[in-house]
């Protein structure tokens, strides 16, 4: 794949559509600094894959975004695209079938943050689908072919281990180490997976057992649910019966206490007749009382409010005479402000006339001054023109001296230099001549290394067998593990059931007195039939002492023959002699035949079914429903003992089980064991290997180099002899050139000269620029203070105004005032005049009330007798309504009763009180039982199902369930553990390609970074060497030099400059062994000297011809731009907005030469 363009839109401070030529050779990028050069290579790294920020000299990816300008806006997302050249169809098979590949990385932002969006071909990818794109070309986000500002520094002050990375981008394995960390990753999710598979199988048993023991109360609960119902019936129907009881008596009683209330509510009415009539004849009474009050009272008000009149009036009087003054005084005022405001007016208009006539008279003075102004700095102009001019030409000449004598010194430097390097070479070429003694190590090392190879063969080939023997013995412990969790699951469940069941039946059995059921035992499947025969008689004890018990007296007569078809249950029990008579009576037969044996039956005897089917001799006829507690406990007595022998078979198949995994298990640590030994002979052996390798390499690498050394000395030697000649030239041409250069002297003169123009200049311009700013600031105030007098005017003018309007105004308000006070004077005397009639008024209206009263007060004593007596007989009635309300009440509450019990047998069986007999099963004619019987009952049946405790009654379904997850848990471990051996395999099979892979490539790298480097240094030698681990893969990569006249030294240890060079070089043999499609180099001459940059242009220009790798060189070195084959420049013509300009360098150079 070959990289052509890169286009970039809203990235950065490109924030319009920008496109990067990628062209075959070297391509240069130039710029001022801060233009956005370096935002190409990150352009070009993100689009990449490139996940870290701070990499990209950001805070954040959405940083990468055009944040705007003072000019423009910011956008909100940015984009890169990468086209690709297919035409040899290197891309993956999935892309093949295109010639163009198109590779784009748009971010946005969103409120919740940014995200990127990968695209190949128009088609939406993940990133890392195009991180393993680039990894397998070789080249990507991080890869050492893209070298950006200060890289060079990081890989010289790297550690060893971090240098390793170029030799992994050189053997191409860069892709292989993804692979490997995605299948480590799937490894470890793997083996968790199939850890939690473990966990999950171990509490799906533990459900399991749990469940069983659920169902089986789950029966027995809907068992109980049923007797609860009938007994819940019962006692609904009892209430019901005493409800409808209590309801008929309450009706009887109210129906006799409504005689009674009529009759005294007859009297209570005649009386209240006589108190109302009584209380009929106060009202006229009150009325007249009410009138002469009331004319009493309207007098009194009337004295009272001639009283306030009089106040009222000498009020007003003394308002009048205050406003009068104050008026008079507000009349004064505005006539001295009305004055004031024409004196003012008189002072601005003299001050306005004086300004405008200095105005006048400065005008003129003003333009002089401006033209002074103007001169003086044309005349500065000119004299700063000429004096920049000469002191130009003096500059340039003294440039010119100083960069010639540093040429001159620069040249005698370097001839003392090669003349010094020449000897080194001479005393170099005569150390390193080869002889016998080195030819005899050479040979011993060949053999030395023949046979650690052999000892390493035979060590891979004892780790496969012992790989495949342990491998069998994994297999096998894998085969009996789950024959052995099966036995061990299959034996906790076994013990678990007979643990709880000895503690139910040992729970059951802590009564005082054991009872009858502790002593006797039925045959399998007779349980239920025992129960039926015996019922509640089985709870009683053995021992004469309790309460209730089975006596040892028993009848000696015969007992009768029971029907043909009907066996005796005693057959079928193992009992204590007491129950034998009353089982020798009981049989057994078929529930069918059970109604058609009955009618056969003796006295005292009875039929039973297996089923629970009970038929007594009476007539007594019991069907079978859920079975009772008692029969529950036979068969959990049956069960243990069954479950006691399967017990012992289980725990000895699990015993068997378990020793043959053990055993598994030792043969699987043994087979480990082994192949850990073996595994590391093997490494001890490759160690071995690696070191006699290492040494006969170290030999021939010595006996090159010292090959190489001398043919390199001899032309080093050429070299320098040469240097020399060209050199001493050099200095010849300097000399003359110098002389040729104008006096320092006569420059200096005419410089000092035009600056003392300069200067006299200068000052006349200050002057002049002075005397105008007087002038006109000057100006500026008096238009200033004739704007502020102007305003002053309007002021002044609106207050006089104002003052004349005030005047008026006041004028009429102290007249109305006056006339005012005149009206007010008489008021006092009519006020006296009116009080005296007053006061005659008020004595008649006193005498008149009084007489009103008395006759209202004798009245008020007979209504109180009548209303006594109407108050007795209301009492009487009262009494009598009370009774009948309290009989309706309880009438009431026997309705609510009814209403209740209705209720709760419509809540507890869902049912009308009318169908309470057939659900109890209650006959017509037969007596309802006791209620606090049938209570006792229902109690006793809600306590056997409240000691079950919770009940799960989904419990069988779920039992099912737990069955069927367990069995694709099983599948799903066989595919885990498949998985996991497949995953194992590959990441053995991808570190021994890495291996081998890497061990060549190190070989070719160390040889081209040799050549290189000698070739950058002219001479010298270098090579590189893999320390601190034996394994190729964890081992550091450390750099080892000696440019030319110096010892070899590890690269730390070097001048600056040339540890930039050593880098260069390594880079560069990076690329020979493993070209990658683009190099981008950001700055990379920037620590070198001339010198070294046209080594080093030289060496890219060997590159760009030997590899098909197109070089992008950002640089601000003037050298390395004319080595390019074209130049791109960033520049910024407008203030933070990035632009792109190229000039093919080849063509213009055509196109000069055709002029």
């Amino acid at each position: 794949m070959i990289f052509t363009n890169l286009r970039l839109i809203g990235f950065k401070s490109f924030v319009d559509t920008t496109d990067l030529d990628i062209r075959n050779g070297l391509t240069g990028v130039v710029g001022p600094n801060g233009c956005g050069k370096s935002n190409l290579l990150e352009a070009l790294r993100w689009v990449m894959g490139a996940t870290s920020a701070k990499a990209l000299r950001s805070s954040g990816m959405s940083d990468v975004i055009f944040s705007g300008t003072s000019m423009r806006p910011a956008r909100n997302w940015a984009e890169v695209v990468l086209t690709l050249d297919n035409s040899d169809r290197s891309a993956p098979a999935e892309y093949n079938e295109c010639a163009v590949i198109e590779i784009s990385r748009r971010i946005v932002k969103h409120e919740e943050g940014a995200q990127s969006i990968y695209r190949i071909n128009s088609k939406e990818v993940r990133a890392k689908d195009v991180q393993l794109l680039f990894a397998d070309a070789s080249t990507g986000a991080n890869s050492p072919a893209l070298v950006r500002q200060g890289q060079i520094s990081e890989l010289i002050n790297a550690k060893p281990e971090n240098r390793r990375r170029l030799l992994e981008e050189a053997a191409g394995i860069t892709g292989l180490h993804s692979r490997r960390h995605e299948a480590e990753l799937r490894l470890r999710a793997a083996e968790q997976n199939l850890s939690r598979l473990d966990d999950v199988t171990g509490e799906l048993e533990s459900q399991k057992s749990a469940l069983a023991r659920q169902a089986r109360q789950a029966t027995r609960y809907r068992n109980l649910s049923g007797d609860i119902r009938k007994a819940e019936a019962g006692v609904a129907l009892a209430r019901w019966t005493e409800a409808t009881g209590t309801r008929d008596t309450c009706e009887q009683q109210v129906n006799e206490v409504r005689d009674l209330v009529e009759e005294t509510a007859r009297a209570s009415a005649a009386a209240m007749v006589a108190a109302t009539d009584a209380q009929e004849q106060l009202d006229p009474l009150r009325q007249g009382e009410a009138a002469a009050g009331a004319a009493l009272h309207r007098l009194t008000v009337a004295g009272e409010g001639l009283e306030d009149e009089a106040q009222r009036a000498a009020a007003e009087l003394k308002r009048l005479d205050q406003d009068i003054e104050s008026a008079s005084n507000d009349f004064s005022r505005e006539k001295e402000l009305n004055q004031d405001a024409d004196n003012a007016l008189e002072h601005i208009a003299r001050e306005t006339e004086n300004l405008k006539t200095r105005e006048a008279a400065e005008t003129q003075r003003l333009q002089n001054a401006s033209n002074e102004q103007t001169s003086a700095d044309r005349a500065l102009a000119e004299e700063e023109s000429k004096f920049e001019a000469v002191n130009a030409r003096y500059a340039e000449n003294e440039a010119q001296r100083r960069a010639i004598e540093a040429a001159i010194n620069a040249a005698e430097h370097t001839a003392a230099r090669t003349n010094s390097n020449i000897a080194a070479l001479e005393e170099e070429r005569a150390r390193i001549q080869p002889n016998e003694e080195q030819s005899a190590k050479l040979s011993l090392a060949r053999e030395t290394l023949h046979k650690a190879d052999l000892a390493a063969q035979a060590a891979e080939r004892k780790l496969a067998e012992d790989e495949e023997k342990r491998s069998i013995a994994d297999e096998n412990l894998r085969r009996l593990t789950k024959p052995k969790d099966e036995a061990a699951r299959a034996f906790a469940e076994l013990k678990a059931e007979c643990d709880a069941l000895e503690r139910v039946l040992g729970a059951q059995g802590t009564a005082d007195w054991p009872a009858l059921i502790e002593a006797v035992k039925a045959a399998d499947g007779y349980e239920t039939a025992l129960a039926a025969a015996l019922g509640d008689d089985l709870d009683a004890a053995l021992d004469q002492a309790a309460p209730a018990f089975w006596s040892d007296a028993q009848s000696t007569e015969e007992t009768a023959d029971l029907p043909a078809g009907a066996a005796p249950l005693w057959r079928y029990v193992t009992g204590p002699e007491q129950i034998r008579l009353r089982l020798m009576n009981v049989g057994i037969v078929d529930r069918d035949a059970g109604g058609r044996l009955v009618s056969q039956l003796s006295p005292g005897q009875r039929l039973v079914s297996r089923e629970g089917d009970l038929w007594r001799w009476d007539g007594f006829v019991k069907r079978a429903e859920a079975k009772t507690a008692a029969a529950i406990r036979l068969e959990q007595r049956n069960r243990l003992t069954h479950l006691a022998d399967d017990l012992q078979t289980a725990r000895e198949h699990a015993e068997v089980t378990g020793r043959q995994y053990q055993e598994a298990l030792n043969l699987l640590n043994d087979a480990q064991a082994r192949e850990k030994s073996a595994r590391t002979d093997g490494a001890q052996a490759r160690r071995s290997l690696d070191a006699a390798r290492n040494a006969l390499s170290a030999i021939e690498r010595e006996h090159e180099r010292a090959s190489s050394r001398l043919t390199a000395i001899a032309a080093n030697l050429e070299t320098a002899a040469a240097a020399n000649n060209e050199t001493a030239q050099q200095i010849r041409e300097l000399t003359e050139k110098r002389g040729a250069l104008p006096e320092a002297a006569r420059l200096a003169e005419e410089v000092a000269n035009a600056r003392e123009a300069v200067s006299a200049a200068r000052n006349s311009a200050t002057e002049a620029r002075a005397a105008h700013r007087d002038l006109a600031r000057e100006a500026d105030m008096r238009t200033q203070r004739l704007a502020e007098l102007a305003r002053e005017s309007g002021v002044w003018r609106a207050r006089g105004q104002t003052a004349n309007a005030r005047i008026i105004e006041l004028r009429k308000r102290i007249d109305a005032s006056t006339a005012a006070r005149e009206n007010a004077a008489g008021a006092p005397e009519a006020i006296e005049a009116k009080r005296t009639a007053l006061l005659t008024q008020l004595g008649e209206a006193e005498a008149q009330r009084k007489s009103a009263a008395d006759a209202l007060s004798a009245a008020v004593t007979a209504s109180e007798d009548a209303a006594r007596t109407a108050r007795d007989a209301e009492a009487a009635a009262s009494d009598a309504r009370e009774g009948r309300a309290r009989l309706d009440a309880q009438l009431e509450s026997a309705l609510a009763r009814v209403e209740e019990a209705a209720a709760l047998a419509r809540e507890a069986c869902n049912a009308e009180p009318a169908d309470l007999p057939g659900i109890f099963g209650l006959k017509e004619g037969d007596a309802l039982p006791l209620r606090s019987d049938l209570e006792r009952k229902l109690e006793r049946y809600k306590r056997e199902r409240e000691n079950l405790g919770g009940v799960n009654l989904r419990a069988d379904e779920e039992l099912e369930e737990i069955k069927t997850r367990l069995d694709d848990i099983e599948s799903e471990r066989e595919d885990c553990e498949a998985a996991i051996r497949k995953l194992r395999a590959a990441i053995g099979s991808i570190n021994r390609e890495a291996r081998d892979r890497l061990k060549s490539a190190f070989e070719t790298v160390n040889q081209n970074f040799s050549r290189l480097f000698t070739r950058l240094f002219n001479g010298g030698q270098a090579e590189l060497r893999l320390i601190e681990s034996e394994d190729v893969l964890e081992a550091g990569l450390e750099i080892y030099a000696s440019p030319p006249g110096k010892k070899l030294t590890s690269m730390s240890l070097m001048s600056g400059g040339e540890q930039a060079l050593t880098a260069t070089a390594l880079i560069f043999a990076v690329f020979m062994a493993n070209p990658a499609p683009v190099c981008v180099l950001d700055e990379v001459d920037a620590p070198l000297d001339d010198a070294n940059t046209e080594r080093f242009c030289r060496l890219l220009h060997e590159m760009a011809k030997e590899t098909e790798t197109r070089f992008l060189v950002i640089t601000h070195h003037a050298l390395t731009m004319s080595r390019m084959d074209r130049l791109f420049g960033v520049t910024m013509m407008e203030r933070g907005v990035s632009q792109l300009v190229s000039v093919d360098l080849q063509k213009a150079e055509q196109l000069a030469a055709a002029e």
